[in-house]
């Protein structure tokens, strides 16, 4: 059957997609609190470490797991990254966004 020799790739474009909101949405939240911040600098070089860390390191076990499934997760991570882009670019200009 196609769906068995193909599902960890499908699982791959997911977690991809879940790495991508993790990564996007703690940027998107660490932007909104800079203003806020006493102390920017430190807010955005934590941010920095706590997204890239657990980020690569899935990227990383994928790769040695698996690189097909690895492949599979870059379309799905860059994806989320066009969708949320977009979210935020409609609610910065005060539209709300129909999902």
């Amino acid at each position: 059957m196609i769906f068995e020799e193909s599902w960890p790739y499908l699982f791959g474009f997911f977690a991809g997609a879940g790495l991508g909101c993790f990564y996007f949405g703690g940027l998107w939240f660490t932007v909104k609190r800079i203003p806020v911040s006493s102390n920017p600098k430190r807010l955005l070089l934590y941010s920095a470490v706590l997204r890239l860390v657990p980020t690569l390191l899935a990227l990383f076990v994928a790769v040695k797991v698996n690189p097909g499934v690895f492949l599979s997760m870059l379309p799905g991570f860059f994806a989320l990254r066009y969708v949320m882009v977009r979210r935020v670019t409609n609610l910065s200009r005060g539209q709300a966004h129909a999902a």
